[in-house]
């Protein structure tokens, strides 16, 4: 699997959409976090306490290699 949901843990497959937060802060190298859905990334919200953010949809890279390049 390429990377696990911040919030439910689950498996995000390689070539698999998910979403990241908007907001800078929230994807740094260091923080970097991943949802499977927009529910999951919604329920970071109040902890996070952003002023306007949205969720962007993405796309894991397809295979490991191909991650490993980036």
């Amino acid at each position: 699997y390429f990377k696990l949901c911040s919030i439910c843990r689950n498996q995000l497959a390689y070539g698999q959409k998910y979403y990241a937060c908007s907001v800078s802060t929230c994807n740094r190298k260091r923080m970097g976090l991943f949802f499977c859905s927009v529910e999951c990334w919604d329920s970071h919200l109040p902890t996070a306490r952003h002023r306007e953010a949205w969720a962007e949809e993405k796309v894991a890279p397809k295979t490991a290699a191909e991650a490993q390049s980036k």
